[in-house]
């Protein structure tokens, strides 16, 4: 059986919604190797570092986790077959406004620790650089990363909850229209 058309961009929706949160957990996997030599070789000031990206790597670790059990919750109310009914609605609504605070709250996490990254002093890593014993270079892209990647699972989270939002309708009103021609 074919689904309808409005039908197949929710399910579609959902499964953008799960590869985002996929793509966030394996971020929040990598997202502190970058800065695990700080720990190894660095002064105090890298290590403290260090510790702080430790705080912020958990936070974007279960968010992640989060992440995907919303989407398992999605398709065990079966979103991915039919429209939604007023508790499926509650919950989409619920777990769509969790998923839009998790990603301004890893803007501004990422934003600050963008902040504090470019204001260290590398300068206690050049001796093991000079000796070739690490190899480091001063980047940002792990935090441009994450903020790709929690825009975009913001703007699935949106996705879903626009299509969720308007099939449900979509489906009342067609049950409205189907009743009082009866």
């Amino acid at each position: 059986m074919r689904l309808p058309k409005w039908l197949f961009v929710q399910k579609f929706s959902l499964i953008l919604y799960f590869a985002c949160a996929v793509f966030l957990l394996i971020y929040a996997l990598g997202f502190i190797s970058n800065v695990y030599i700080f720990y190894a070789y660095g002064n105090k000031s890298l290590v403290d570092f260090y510790d702080a990206m430790q705080i912020v790597n958990k936070n974007f670790l279960w968010k992640a986790v989060l992440a995907i059990v919303f989407s398992v919750v999605f398709f065990i109310l079966g979103l991915g077959k039919y429209p939604a009914g007023r508790f499926t609605l509650i919950i989409t609504i619920i777990i769509c406004g969790f998923s839009i605070f998790f990603c301004v709250n890893s803007f501004i996490s990422l934003a600050n620790s963008i902040t504090h990254y470019t204001s260290l002093d590398f300068s206690s890593l050049n001796r093991y650089i000079e000796r070739g014993a690490i190899s480091y270079n001063k980047t940002t892209l792990p935090y441009l990363l994450g903020f790709a990647g929690y825009t975009l699972f913001l703007l699935a989270s949106f996705f879903v909850l626009i299509t969720v939002i308007k099939n449900a309708v979509t489906v009342q009103v067609l049950v409205l229209d189907t009743e009082g021609k009866k």
